[in-house]
C-alpha cells in the first residue's frame, strides 16, 4: 500500500499545479474528495465494494437489493403467491436478467468474422471484491459486472467496423481499467494506456497490476520522470496531465462515461491530443443529452452538459467522421454508442 499512496500523492500533487484543463471538472470534484477518503479508510483490496463505487466508476445492476431485503421481499411475495420461485424472485429484483440481456446482446452483436474474440471463455477478475458478480455462458466459470458488459458493448458495435482485429488502445477516463482487462486476456499482445486523474489512476494502476503482473504494466511511479516522453510497451495507467508525453501511436480511442463528465473545451482538448496519436477508431459511449446541468459552480452536474451530437461534431473537426451509431436494442440506458473512423 506504501508504494500506491505514493502514487496517489504524487499525481495530485502535480495535478494541482498542472494547466486547469486537465483538473478535476465541476461535476467530479466531489467525487475525488470521497473517493480518496475510502481508499484511505477501506483501501484498494476492496474498490469495488466502496460505498461511492457505484456512483463514480463501477455502476450496478437492480436496485440495491441485498440479500437481506431480497429475502424480507420474498416472506411478503409468497402471502400473495404461495409458488413464487425464489430463484426467479431474486432473478428479477437482483438484476441478473439485465445482466444476461446485455451479455446477450454483445454475444448477438459481435463481428465474429472481422474480429474473432471469445467473449464467453473470459469474464472479470474478483480483484477488488465486487459486490456483484453474472454468469454467462450457461455453465461456464466467468461472471462480470455491469462495468465489464458496457465495455463488451461498446466493443461489440467497434467490431462491425474494423478492418481487421486492433491492437493498441488509448482511453481517458477508464475507472478501475476494465478495458484493458478485456483486450488483454483475449490478446497477451494487445497494448493498452488509460489515462485519468488520481485517485482512479491509483486504482486501475492496482487493479491491472494485480492482474498481469508489475513487469508489464507501466505506473507513474519514482522511475517516470516529471518532464519528457513516456513509453508504455505492453500496459499502462498515467495521468491525464501527461498525455502529450504518451510516446506511442494507436489503433483504437475508447470513452465510455467520462467525457459527459467534462465541459466542452476540456472535451475538445482531449480529442485534439487522442487524434494526434494516430488513432484509425474511436469509440465515444456517452450521454445522448449529457449530465445534469448543475445550478451553479460547485453543485453537482456540469456546468455546460456535453452531449453525444457535440462529441460526434468535435470527432469530425478532428479528421474522424462517423460510421456507426447505436441506442436501443445495444444500449437501454441514456447513453449512445458512436463509432468513428479516420477519413
Amino acid at each position: 500500500m506504501t508504494g500506491w499512496a505514493e502514487l496517489t500523492r504524487r499525481s495530485l500533487d502535480e495535478l494541482r499545479t498542472t494547466d486547469e484543463t486537465y483538473r478535476p471538472t465541476n461535476f467530479w470534484g466531489p467525487g475525488v474528495d470521497r473517493l480518496l477518503s475510502e481508499m484511505e479508510t477501506i483501501g484498494l483490496a476492496k474498490f469495488k465494494s466502496w460505498p461511492s463505487a457505484p456512483i463514480w466508476f463501477y455502476p450496478m445492476y437492480g436496485n440495491g437489493w441485498t440479500e437481506a431485503t431480497l429475502a424480507k421481499a420474498l416472506q411478503s411475495a409468497k402471502q400473495v403467491n404461495p409458488r413464487a420461485d425464489q430463484g426467479y424472485f431474486y432473478n428479477s429484483l437482483n438484476g441478473w436478467f439485465e445482466a444476461r440481456r446485455d451479455f446477450d446482446v454483445a454475444m448477438m452483436a459481435w463481428d465474429q468474422h472481422r474480429w474473432p474474440f471469445d467473449i464467453g471463455g473470459h469474464g472479470e477478475s474478483k480483484v477488488g471484491s465486487p459486490w456483484q458478480a453474472f454468469g454467462g455462458v450457461p455453465g461456464g466459470s466467468a461472471q462480470f459486472g455491469r462495468a465489464y458488459a458496457n465495455y463488451l458493448l461498446l466493443l461489440a458495435a467497434l467490431s462491425r467496423h474494423v478492418d481487421r482485429p486492433p491492437t493498441s488502445f488509448l482511453e481517458i477516463g477508464g475507472g478501475f481499467g476494465v478495458l484493458g482487462e478485456i483486450v488483454r486476456t483475449r490478446d497477451p499482445q494487445a497494448r493498452y494506456v488509460d489515462l485519468d486523474i488520481p485517485p482512479l489512476l491509483t486504482v486501475a494502476s492496482y487493479y491491472l497490476t494485480e492482474l498481469f503482473g508489475a513487469d508489464s504494466v507501466t505506473v507513474y511511479d519514482p522511475q517516470t520522470a516529471a518532464r519528457g516522453p513516456i513509453s508504455v510497451p505492453e500496459c499502462g495507467v498515467l495521468p491525464n496531465f501527461r498525455i502529450k508525453d504518451l510516446d506511442a501511436q494507436f489503433d483504437v480511442f475508447v470513452n465510455s462515461f467520462s467525457f459527459q463528465e467534462m465541459e466542452p473545451p476540456v472535451v475538445d482538448h482531449y480529442i485534439g491530443q487522442v487524434c494526434d496519436k494516430g488513432i484509425t477508431y474511436a469509440v465515444s459511449l456517452n450521454s445522448r443529452e449529457g449530465k445534469p446541468k448543475a445550478a451553479q459552480a460547485g453543485d453537482w452536474g456540469a456546468l455546460d452538459p456535453v452531449k453525444s451530437a457535440d462529441i460526434i461534431d468535435m470527432f469530425d473537426r478532428h479528421g474522424l467522421e462517423l460510421v456507426g451509431q447505436y441506442d436501443t436494442p445495444l444500449v437501454r440506458s441514456a447513453g449512445q454508442v458512436n463509432v468513428f473512423r479516420r477519413r
